[in-house]
């Protein structure tokens, strides 16, 4: 019986892997529920105003999140 073959571990001398995010995604959705809870409320649609308080949330916590990715990656690799 055939043993499936194991993946090689990257060595200490090789670049780190850059795992994918999910922060540019939130940071766009976080944009887009921002502008549309501001069309909704310049057309005196009140129930919208959650919306752009949860858009300018999840931007600000997508902002830090891809800040917080970028500067880990940046320390694992100097």
């Amino acid at each position: 019986m055939p043993t499936p073959e194991t993946p090689e571990r990257p060595s200490a001398d090789e670049e780190p892997i850059v795992r994918p995010t999910w922060a540019p995604i939130a940071m766009a959705m976080g944009v887009a529920m921002t502008a549309w809870g501001l069309i909704a409320l310049s057309l005196n649609i009140n129930a919208l105003l959650a919306m752009t308080a949860a858009g300018l949330g999840l931007s600000a916590w997508a902002l830090t999140s891809w800040i917080r990715e970028i500067v880990r990656n940046w320390e694992a690799s100097r």
